[in-house]
């Protein structure tokens, strides 16, 4: 198990986007959350096992046909700090 923190900056402000985000997580079976950071910012934690937090990475950059994910900043983040299932903040 991983938990990784990635900052995602582009053309954001699709307002199902967050929304779109929960769903790939439950798909791949994520714990952590969501956070919009105004319209073309967005924070999103996930935990999981390393394969399937990387497949996550690769479906945010490609996203939805309304968003524009132009950069993902990723960092480590603790294991202990996401909840049991994955929330929109």
């Amino acid at each position: 198990m991983m938990a990784t923190r990635f900052h995602l900056q582009g053309q954001l402000a699709s307002p199902g986007f967050a929304d779109w985000v929960c769903d790939r997580a439950a798909r791949l079976d994520l714990t952590g959350w969501v956070r919009s950071d105004g319209p073309s910012a967005m924070t999103i934690v996930v935990a999981g096992p390393p394969v399937l937090v990387d497949a996550m990475e690769m479906a945010c950059s490609l996203g939805p046909m309304d968003v524009l994910v132009e950069r993902i900043e990723s960092s480590a983040h603790p294991l202990d700090d996401s909840p049991g299932s994955f929330e929109k903040l």
